[in-house]
Order: structure tokens, then C-alpha cells, then sequence
């Protein structure tokens, strides 16, 4: 018997389905790369387009100020006047009581933005107090200022019917402190501007 034999002899041993023999590839193609990372290249690209929403964002914020950086400031002085007209044209439909508590909340909102003081925060007697421990009030509107907290609070608690010459005074007073003061800060600023020029003079 022959020892040697050729491998055609041996079909079995051979795979038919196998036509040629190719050399494996090391090179892979950019889809299947794509394939492959696709988790990452999405986590990049999320992050990236991501980047991209905030960046416009605050880009476009900064070019557009908001409502707040632009609204016009409105001077206390003028605001208190313009809501004690308003309060007036509207007295007789208030009852008497809504009236002195809007009037009482005029003052206060003028005093609180003017001063940078509390107002609104405080009671009647801490307003008092905290208006008596400054200068610009001591000795000129703390009788006045106290009166007009008193003479208010009888009017909002009172059960008693007040007279219309209460709601007067109240009044009255209110107008005079908002124009007096307004004229002081305005007398002091312009002699404050005046000494500024002689000051620069003198060095």
C-alpha cells in the first residue's frame, strides 16, 4: 500500500464551499469605525451641540440687555406725587380707612427709596424710632412724620367714624413732606456742587 496519497484522494478533507484563499484585511472601512464607536461619536457629538446651545445663548443675552438693565428709573419724588394724585382722584371711591393705609404706603415707598431705609419693613413705632436716629429727619420731620403716624393709625383702627378734616391733615402732611424733603436734597446737592468748583480752586 502506498504511504503517500495525494489530498484529492481524500475529498472529505477538503471544504467544497471554499473556492479560493483571500488574505484577511487590516484595513477597516470609516462606516465600520462608525459602527463600532457609535456610543462615542453620539456622547461627542451631544456634548458638542450642547456647547454650541449655550454658547448662542449667552452670547445673545449679552447682546440683548434684558428689561431689568434698561427699564428707566424713576425718581421717589416724582412716583409719590404721581400715586397721591392718583390716590386723590380715586378718594371717593375708597372708603376711608383703604385710604389712609394707601396714603400711610405712599410715604413709606417714598421714604424707603429715597432714604434706603426699611419703611415697609417696620412698624409704626420702629418707622418713628429709625426716623428719629436720622440726621436728615431729626429736628425738622420727626414731629411731623409722628403725628402723621398717630393721626393714620387712629383712622385704620379707630371703629370711630373719621372726619373728612382728618383725611385732610393726613394729606396735607404727606404732600408737604415729600416736597420739603425734595427740596432740601435739591438745595444740598446744588451747594455741594458749588463747593466741588472753589475745593478745586483752592488745591
Amino acid at each position: 500500500m502506498n504511504q503517500f496519497f495525494k489530498i484529492q484522494d481524500k475529498p472529505h478533507l477538503l471544504d467544497p464551499h471554499v473556492l479560493s484563499e483571500e488574505p484577511i484585511s487590516i484595513y477597516k472601512t470609516i462606516w465600520q469605525l462608525c459602527s463600532e464607536n457609535l456610543f462615542w461619536i453620539l456622547i461627542f457629538s451631544a456634548i458638542l451641540l450642547f456647547s454650541m446651545v449655550i454658547f448662542f445663548l449667552f452670547r445673545k443675552k449679552k447682546n440683548n440687555p434684558t428689561n431689568e438693565d434698561t427699564e428707566e428709573v424713576i425718581d421717589p419724588y416724582i412716583e409719590a406725587l404721581e400715586a397721591i394724585e392718583e390716590l386723590q382722584k380715586n378718594k371717593l371711591k375708597l372708603g376711608t380707612k383703604p385710604f389712609v393705609f394707601k396714603l400711610s404706603e405712599i410715604l413709606r415707598i417714598y421714604v424707603q427709596k429715597q432714604f434706603n431705609m426699611p419703611a415697609m419693613e417696620l412698624t409704626g413705632e420702629e418707622f418713628i424710632i429709625e426716623i428719629a436716629s436720622n440726621p436728615f429727619f431729626s429736628n425738622t420731620y420727626e414731629d411731623l412724620l409722628k403725628e402723621f403716624v398717630d393721626r393714620g393709625d387712629r383712622v385704620k383702627y379707630s371703629e370711630e367714624t373719621t372726619d373728612t378734616s382728618e383725611i385732610n391733615l393726613l394729606l396735607d402732611s404727606a404732600l408737604h413732606f415729600v416736597k420739603d424733603t425734595h427740596s432740601r436734597i435739591t438745595a444740598q446737592e446744588k451747594s455741594s456742587e458749588t463747593e466741588e468748583p472753589e475745593d478745586s480752586k483752592k488745591r
